[in-house]
């Protein structure tokens, strides 16, 4: 899985949001969408730090967008005929999040300001929620699989919880990449594991030190192709978890990356795109519209003291554009970002909230019927 999820790459494809977005509404504009008939609408976590970028689409497109997002950033593809009915020219902006610390250089952090000792906190709250049941497990695995030897030869001591297939979810081990094929029985039964010969693969992978003296956990070693998981799908308020359905295919990827919380948000946005566009192609209210749904990835840094928003970035994925005469167009990660640089970052349209805001108090008042 990780060749997969660094397809999608960050570096000089990260972009400030005040950036961003006046290239996107520039392309926009590129495309033939015409302000006054433009609606946009974004597919974001629920989080505050994502208020941010929704203040700056407003700014840029002069209406406040449609809302497509469910927590964790999963779009509600139920709601594409709603937006199709609040505008002609057709925005939907997807994006999955996640924190990043600079002084510590971690994925997967932000501060929160607003509570009591302005601590640290996941972000997403969601993803990384997620994850944790997930990562507990494989801890508790590196944890109670010892590597040593019996009789000089190299053995694997494996807790009798992890060899209980009949358990309804779970770390679930595939023996075959850990004991030697050709055991049928335990070298040694001890009082809460047993103990076989070593698979010849692991024997070669793992240093020849870690099978000598007192038994060693096989931390690291434990590989995401050794093991798999089994859930019982969680039921929340809108039914099934849907963000963890998706991610559950590439766990044992997940819990073994150096930054979990980053290649879960990378994963998350590459499948809701394919998810998203698939259903856009299939939805009559786009039909004789024009449509450009965009899906990235919006990094949440934390903003310095005395900053009131987030320093987010944004980086592009993927995009897909159908017109009002039924032609469209796919465009990947490294001609999307080309094409959003090539656009200006001035908007000359672009709504002063201050202006507006005065111009809505001083108007003349409407009364309302008793």
């Amino acid at each position: 899985m990780q060749h997969v999820v660094n397809d999608f790459q960050l570096g000089d494809r990260a972009m400030r949001y005040s950036l961003f977005v006046p290239r996107l509404y520039n392309y926009c504009l590129s495309l033939g969408f015409q302000r006054a008939r433009m609606m946009p609408s974004r597919a974001f976590c629920s989080d505050e730090s994502q208020g941010y970028p929704v203040i700056l689409l407003m700014q840029h497109f002069g209406t406040f967008p449609f809302d497509h997002g469910r927590v964790g950033g999963k779009v509600a593809i139920n709601r594409h005929g709603p937006h199709a009915h609040h505008g002609e020219d057709l925005i939907i902006i997807q994006a999955s999040h996640v924190g990043y610390d600079p002084a510590s250089r971690r994925f997967g952090v932000y501060q929160r300001p607003r509570i009591a000792d302005r601590g640290f906190g996941d972000n997403c709250g969601k993803l990384c929620a997620v994850l944790q049941q997930y990562q507990q497990e494989y801890v508790h695995a590196r944890q109670n699989i010892l590597l040593g030897r019996i009789n000089g030869q190299p053995a694997v001591f494996i807790d009798n919880h992890l060899l209980a297939s009949n358990r309804p979810e779970g770390l679930f081990l595939k023996l075959d990449r850990l004991i030697a094929a050709a055991v049928d029985e335990p070298l040694k039964m001890l009082s809460t594991s047993k103990a076989f010969a070593a698979a010849a693969d692991l024997v070669t992978r793992v240093p020849a030190e870690a099978w000598d003296g007192e038994r060693t956990p096989i931390g690291d070693w434990l590989a995401a192709e050794m093991f798999f998981y089994r859930r019982i799908p969680i039921q929340g308020p809108e039914g099934d978890d849907l963000l963890e359905a998706a991610l559950a295919p590439v766990m044992p990827a997940l819990v073994t990356s150096p930054r979990p919380a980053l290649d879960a948000a990378r994963y998350h946005t590459q499948v809701e795109f394919d998810r998203t566009y698939r259903s856009i192609q299939g939805e009559p209210a786009y039909r004789g519209k024009n449509m450009l749904f965009i899906a990235g990835l919006n990094i949440d840094i934390s903003p310095p003291e005395g900053m009131p928003f987030p320093l987010t970035k944004f980086v592009p994925w993927a995009a897909y554009c159908q017109f009002r005469d039924g032609t469209a167009m796919l465009l990947e990660q490294d001609q999307l970002v080309e094409v959003l640089l090539r656009q200006s970052t001035v908007n000359t349209e672009q709504v002063s909230f201050d202006a507006a805001i005065q111009a809505m108090a001083e108007a003349e008042g409407v009364s309302l019927p008793a």
